[in-house]
């Protein structure tokens, strides 16, 4: 059965603020956007879990993760709020995971919208 899923990533490039959309890397909440509240958070590699995103069940459990204010600021950067239908889903070290390739994205939301 498939569910809607919860996470912040890229407009145009679907990535999140820890890897890039091919699971390479980036560190960009440590460098860039250090003002977000996890910024200290470490995702280290884990060849377990390559080809599945991050994401929450919920808005408000996404909002433990990122703060609104968090979320604003990400907003000028072009990173959204993003809406996931996904059927293959795990939990891995205490977070939920979605497949990638079998995910599609519903829609963005603005912040302001909610």
């Amino acid at each position: 059965m498939k569910k809607l899923y919860y996470r912040i990533a890229h407009e145009k490039t679907n990535q999140g603020l820890w890897y890039d959309s091919k699971g390479i890397f980036t560190g960009l909440i440590h460098k860039e956007f250090d003002f977000c509240k996890n910024k200290d958070l470490e995702m280290p590699f884990d060849k377990e879990i390559v080809g599945y995103l991050s994401a929450t069940h919920s808005l408000d459990f996404l909002f433990n993760w990122f703060s609104k204010e968090d979320i604003f600021n990400l907003e000028k950067f072009g990173y959204f709020i993003t809406v996931y239908e996904a059927s293959k889903v795990k939990e891995y070290d205490g977070h939920l995971l979605i497949c990638k390739k079998t995910s599609i994205i519903k829609e963005r939301v603005l912040l302001a919208c909610l």
